[in-house]
């Protein structure tokens, strides 16, 4: 479970960095809450669920463990890590 108090820091530290770069800001994450889990990916490797969160260059989701599969879910009670998912532009 991800409290309140630490998605909204997550959230936030998304939404305010300066970089758009998921690695980057995952770095940032992980010093911040050492005890989070945050993983990145691209955005167009994640499919079946919207993200909690979009911002330029960053899709943030849920990660969750369901038995033995790692999954995505939307809900804060049943996450256990955080994934950053890089935002491709089609035109680059």
């Amino acid at each position: 479970m991800i409290d309140r108090e630490t998605l909204a820091q997550a959230l936030e530290t998304v939404a305010r960095s300066a970089s758009r770069d998921a690695d980057a800001i995952a770095k940032t994450l992980r010093a911040a809450l050492p005890d989070l889990i945050v993983s990145t990916c691209d955005d167009d490797d994640v499919c079946g669920i919207p993200p909690l969160a979009r911002t330029p260059g960053v899709n943030l989701y849920l990660l969750s463990s369901s038995g033995a599969c790692l999954g995505l879910t939307r809900d804060p009670e049943m996450a256990l890590g955080l994934v950053l998912a890089q935002v491709t532009d089609p035109e680059e």
